[in-house]
């Protein structure tokens, strides 16, 4: 089995706010979007004070029915499904090719990335060229799933598993010095430049950064453990 994540842009202009594309980018915006075919869930993320004019952009494009607001973050159940909005192209051409799509779609800076899998590659790269089509695509990870890792209580190679639930502190300082070269060898960062960089004392960055890996490992460690 083979999986690859592609990033779709717009080819060509539309309307302000016609896609969930076009919200992450006027207002600077993250949406991660689960889809549930009479509508949708969705975890929104951006600064605080623009938060409210990215959940109104939402409501006028597909509806929101409910939605709970937590900082700079909120969860939304809209009132239609994005596959009657803007997902019908690439429905199609996953449809052709025999790929699936693995949620969630996520919107940012103006475009979606969609996590694929197929059975053969030869499909992917199918799939690749007739989206190439409608849209201005990249590959941002590709990668094989060994045969061998399918049992009856697991996903391949852990696909579909739960992530652990990171709290907006946490993420955002661990992906500060993952994304900095703390992680690298040798370092590249320093955890008092991350602090730094998130707006808090050193301490507080360590305890957070040390709270995500410990989430972190705990939900991968038993597939290395058994």
């Amino acid at each position: 089995m083979h999986e690859a994540t592609f990033r779709l842009a717009s080819s060509g202009s539309g309307a302000e706010f016609g896609s969930y594309d076009a919200i992450t980018a006027a207002f600077d915006a993250r949406l991660s979007l689960w889809c549930n075919d009479h509508s949708d869930l969705l975890l929104l993320e951006c600064e605080t004070s623009r938060l409210e004019a990215v959940l109104e952009a939402v409501d006028e494009f597909a509806g929101i029915d409910d939605a709970i607001v937590d900082g700079a973050e909120a969860v939304a159940v809209t009132g239609n499904c994005v596959k009657a909005l803007d997902t019908t192209v690439v429905d199609a051409v996953l449809d052709d090719h025999g790929c699936l799509l693995l949620p969630p779609i996520r919107y940012a800076d103006g475009a979606r990335s969609i996590r694929l899998l197929a059975l053969e590659s030869a499909h992917l790269t199918r799939c690749y060229h007739d989206l190439l089509e409608d849209f201005d695509v990249s590959v941002e990870s590709k990668r094989d799933l060994a045969f061998d890792s399918l049992d009856r209580d697991r996903t391949p190679d852990g696909i579909g598993e739960p992530l652990p639930a990171l709290s907006r502190r946490q993420r955002q300082v661990f992906a500060t010095a993952y994304e900095r070269g703390y992680y690298e060898i040798p370092r590249e960062t320093s955890m008092a430049a991350v602090a730094e960089s998130v707006g808090i004392d050193r301490r507080t960055a360590d305890e957070h950064r040390r709270q995500a890996e410990r989430k972190i490992l705990e939900s991968v460690a038993g597939r290395y453990l058994e």
